[in-house]
């Protein structure tokens, strides 16, 4: 039986106007199972302990980037346990890194229970599952969720683009790697990714390799930046100005400190390091889905 902890705040409590065709859906499907919901900070991560004390063995958070990264956090160190999404927040980016694309998608896959397993990064003490980023990006993470809106939340989404992009300075950012090599650079963006979720990597390169991959752009032409933030693969369009590095570890510091996110979340600031870890997460994701 699945135990569902649903933080009912998330995506504007989109939970209330669909738990009733969502609990009839999982009736359908036979994974019916204890559903309890957060009231407020820590909350989550402590339902996720209890759910663990009272033997479940799959855990499904019910919410956005947010809640599922605090779930992840608090099941890590039992590898018995199974990790399941429910996408109901104002940002599913994990959800759309493990192929899952709204709550009704979501209901077949964890019915077809496909378990992968993944490896995780670490800053600041807390484990992330696909990316950590600097820069610009983090500027308009908050925003994001709009681009994928109605034409009046889209068009709010361009304006903080075109207004964040005007203003924006490049980030003075000191980089050094786990193999002594050192680099120093005006920053448009640093993106640190978990090697199964790289768009920077090559189709050659292994996935499960245990290693992060530091993506460094100094610089987007004007017209190019609209379709950079519009797209979750930053490599597919052409960029003039970047670098990237392989890594078990790397540390960054800036001339000031500015917010680093990790998976949608705004977590620290600089300095940090970002580093691999050996802990690996089991979790549900679609069939279409292939991590090696």
């Amino acid at each position: 039986m699945y135990y569902y902890i649903v933080n009912p705040a998330a995506g504007g409590a989109k939970i209330n106007k669909i738990q009733e065709k969502l609990i009839a859906r999982l009736k359908r499907l036979g994974i019916m199972g204890e559903f309890v919901k957060s009231t407020g900070a820590d909350d989550v991560a402590k339902l996720a302990k209890l759910g663990i004390e009272r033997g479940y063995k799959t855990i499904v958070a019910v919410g956005g980037d947010g809640t599922i990264n605090e779930v992840m956090n608090a099941i890590i160190d039992n590898d018995k346990i199974v990790l399941g999404v429910i996408p109901t927040g104002t940002t599913n980016d994990l959800a759309d890194a493990l192929g899952i694309s709204d709550w009704y998608a979501a209901t077949g896959i964890l019915a077809s229970r496909k378990i992968e397993q993944i490896d995780l990064g670490k800053i600041a003490n807390k484990f992330f599952v696909t990316s950590v980023t600097i820069g610009f990006d983090s500027k308009i993470s908050g925003s994001r969720r709009l681009s994928r809106g109605n034409f009046i939340e889209k068009s709010r989404y361009a304006f903080k683009v075109f207004t964040e992009a005007a203003s924006f300075k490049p980030i003075s950012a000191f980089l050094k790697f786990d193999n002594n090599y050192e680099a120093e650079a005006d920053c448009f963006n640093i993106i640190i990714s978990n090697s199964q979720f790289s768009p920077a990597i090559k189709k050659d390169k292994k996935l499960n390799d245990n290693l992060l991959n530091t993506m460094i752009i100094t610089k987007i032409p004007g017209a190019k930046i609209f379709k950079y933030s519009y797209l979750a693969d930053s490599s597919a369009i052409d960029l003039p100005r970047i670098s990237v590095f392989r890594s078990k570890y790397i540390d960054i510091t800036t001339k000031d400190p500015v917010d680093v996110t990790a998976d949608g979340q705004i977590i620290t600031k600089t300095p940090v390091r970002i580093s691999v870890t050996d802990k690996k997460l089991r979790v549900i994701v679609s069939r279409k889905r292939k991590i090696k």
